[in-house]
């Protein structure tokens, strides 16, 4: 019993060293920041004062552990601006940043590159930077915030980048880039990241010359397992170029988003098996051209989706869906082998789904390559609702093919324009029903109008249930910007 009292005094006696070391270090100069920075053990704090830190160039090599992360905070959030010629780098694991501000930058162009490691660079594993702002830092060719590769070509995973804002990039390369590997052709694919983007205010009304200018690129490679979640966040005019989120690998999931008044499409680029689920796309504009999503390759979901676009892009075909045509396995994927299932097109200035964009370029460009040119097939088509009373020209699908070579249909309802189908099809039926507004002036889906059921499989690490949530069609409302961003203020 004396030998089981003494081994628990000693275990308690360890427990609470460990409690007692764990230290609160406040900081007020840049050479505080960078000496404090070295020192951090699991379970530290370092708090900055209010005050702009200018010139720092922040290396963080220390790390945390699960039970006791380090967290590097703001005193008071949004009062801490890092400016001038500065960048972070999270090389440790187990780091917490929290309610720091980027502005007024003016890094040397020349030592930075697009596709690189960006304003904020995370090279650690289990890292998370929330409630933080970067607004127009300067005009350097590099991401806001990517996660890299370390040295050794260690892959970070499980990092979460949350309520936080960014505003107004105006130079070439993406907002965020998620990499899991820096050359983009290997025969080897790079594993899967795990990340998670959530709650974040992502706006750059600025339009770009050229490729690599959009929201958020996540991998480079089809090969490449991605099974990262961007969920909850909103998209204000993300205008910069034509793509607003690029996923570039395989099984991601976009769910929950709000896209407003954004001159582009989310992307499903690169990869097959990935999902795009109960996200808003919303025109408001007329002014000029938005998008919805354009989808290559094959084995995706695109389910409880609403699209109410007033405008759409010219450029692609005029439509909220847009799905590719050409070569199967190729830089240009065939959009095959696919499910569209209880979605809601109110409304759009444009198709609903096309199914032949920019086929004349694709044409050429298989010819080029000599590979084989098709349109999409294979496509479900199941429990969507297709409503039009503002008298645009379109009818809801574009086809040069019957409705059987492009899939199968059943239970979607339409009224207000043509099916656009070539044949009668029972699985597309014009019925007369009313839509009346919701939340937020959202159209609602009649109750009369039966949703369709899809069996799809889990993505792993992801915990969603998709096949519920498919079962459950469209929820909520879009975002406001009170839903996102820093905790500590809603004036970005």
């Amino acid at each position: 019993m004396k030998v089981f009292i003494n081994c628990l005094s000693i275990l308690i006696s360890l427990i609470l060293c460990t409690e007692v070391q764990a230290k609160d270090l406040f900081v007020d100069t840049v050479p505080q920041v960078i000496d404090a920075t070295k020192q951090l053990k699991p379970g530290d704090t370092l708090t900055l004062a209010d005050g702009v830190y200018k010139d720092i160039k922040w290396v963080i090599p220390v790390s945390g552990n699960a039970e006791n992360p380090i967290v590097i905070r703001a005193n008071n959030g949004g009062k801490v601006s890092i400016t001038g010629n500065s960048n972070v780098e999270l090389r440790g694991s187990f780091i917490v940043f929290d309610g720091l501000v980027f502005k007024d930058g003016n890094r040397i162009p020349s030592q930075w590159k697009s596709h690189g490691p960006g304003l904020i660079a995370i090279y650690g594993s289990y890292n998370r930077v929330t409630n933080c702002v970067v607004d127009d830092f300067d005009n350097v060719k590099s991401a806001y915030l990517t996660t890299f590769l370390d040295s050794d070509g260690g892959v970070p995973v499980h990092c979460r980048v949350d309520h936080c804002s960014f505003l107004n990039k105006k130079t070439q390369d993406q907002v965020i880039n998620l990499n899991n590997r820096i050359h983009k052709r290997s025969s080897t694919p790079a594993p899967p990241m795990y990340h998670r983007i959530d709650h974040c205010l992502i706006s750059s009304p600025y339009k770009k010359k050229g490729n690599a200018g959009g929201g958020i690129r996540i991998g480079y490679y089809r090969n490449d397992l991605g099974r990262c979640l961007v969920d909850s966040n909103l998209f204000v005019r993300q205008n910069s170029e034509p793509e607003i989120i690029t996923s570039k690998c395989q099984e991601n999931v976009i769910y929950a988003n709000t896209f407003i008044d954004c001159r582009g499409t989310t992307n499903l680029r690169h990869g097959d098996k990935q999902v795009l689920l109960n996200n808003f796309f919303i025109a408001k504009s007329d002014a000029y051209g938005c998008g919805g999503i354009f989808i290559w390759g094959a084995n995706h979901l695109i389910a409880c989706n609403y699209f109410e676009l007033n405008s759409t892009l010219k450029t692609r075909g005029n439509a909220a869906i847009y799905l590719n045509p050409g070569p199967a396995s190729s830089n240009h994927a065939l959009a095959k082998d696919l499910f569209i299932v209880n979605n809601l097109f109110v409304n759009n200035n444009g198709y609903a789904i096309h199914t032949e964009p920019l086929k004349d370029r694709r044409e050429k460009w298989a010819a080029k390559n000599n590979l084989e040119f098709k349109l999409p097939f294979n496509i479900a088509i199941l429990g969507n609702v297709f409503f039009q009373h503002k008298y645009f020209e379109n009818d809801f699908i574009y086809t040069s093919q019957s409705h059987k070579a492009l899939g199968s249909f059943k239970g979607n309802f339409y009224r207000g324009s043509g099916s656009g189908l070539n044949g009668n099809t029972e699985g597309m039926k014009k019925k007369k029903f009313s839509m009346k507004d919701e939340k937020l002036g959202l159209k609602k889906r009649p109750a009369g109008l039966p949703l369709q059921n899809c069996d799809y499989p889990n993505i792993q690490g992801i915990y969603l249930d998709l096949s519920k949530l498919v079962s459950e069609g469209v929820k909520g409302a879009p975002l406001k910007k009170e839903d996102v961003g820093p905790s500590w203020n809603k004036k970005f």
